[in-house]
């Protein structure tokens, strides 16, 4: 027997007696508020390159799929040497949402693919209500780099920690110990929601299934730290599928 701490979204506060509703409904109602997300993934531009986004696009090589554009004849693995950031963040409704978190137990096979055993519920917090704290996903060391976003539609699983609890500590909960996190993406005025922690680790909504939208958006820019800014956003193109 394992037990796991787990996290589901609802647009509204459970009423009394819900808290009890079957876990088949409790999946519907997660995955109803949230399914919408956007891609993230930055490359550092390749050394001594000097060419431009515009060329890119034009040589069909940053397009929809929002592939590595330098891969083609680059060297085996040269993609995992400047991708900086590979992303899939939910778009969290903050101002909406409620955060459920539930204590379930399974037997000894794989969880990812078990029905809960026992399901409790533990807490219903607004997202608004919780700790904030600031991330960064994009780069702040010197350079030229490229990213692209694209929007899709998702289903979420249930959120789980991506690093476990020890075992003493798997039963355990504080509200106190959640975290909502937020970041300026690239020279955007106002902060986003990018996501959660509990204890200081990661809650991960895996996708289940996703469907892409048919355009990405492709943005060139530099980070230079004598400059101020010291972000500056050279150009961007949408590119349609």
């Amino acid at each position: 027997m394992t037990s796991t701490l787990t996290f589901t979204f609802r647009l509204a506060p459970p009423q009394p007696g819900e808290e009890s509703i079957a876990w088949r409904q409790v999946i519907a109602d997660h995955q109803s508020a949230l399914s919408e997300a956007r891609t993230l993934r930055i490359l550092r531009c390749p050394a001594g390159w000097s060419g431009t986004l515009d060329e890119l696009v034009q040589e069909g090589r940053a397009t929809t799929s929002c592939e590595d554009p330098f891969a083609e004849g680059s060297a085996p693995g040269s993609t995992r040497e400047h991708l900086l950031c590979d992303a899939l963040i939910p778009c969290f409704d903050v101002s909406r949402l409620w955060l459920q978190v539930h204590l379930l137990e399974y037997g000894d096979v794989d969880s990812a693919y078990e029905s809960p055993l026992r399901c409790q519920w533990l807490d219903a917090v607004p997202l608004k209500q919780l700790t904030n704290e600031t991330c960064w996903f994009y780069p702040t060391e010197d350079g030229h780099y490229l990213a692209s976003e694209r929007a899709c539609s998702v289903r979420f699983g249930p959120g789980r920690l991506a690093e476990a609890l020890p075992i003493s500590q798997a039963w355990s909960y504080d509200r106190g110990d959640l975290r909502l996190l937020w970041s300026l993406m690239a020279d955007d005025e106002d902060l986003s929601c990018v996501g959660l922690t509990y204890q200081r680790r990661r809650i991960e909504f895996p996708r289940q299934s996703e469907v892409p939208a048919a355009s990405a958006t492709w943005s060139s820019f530099r980070v230079d730290g004598m400059a101020d800014p010291s972000f500056q956003r050279l150009s961007t193109i949408s590119t349609y599928g």
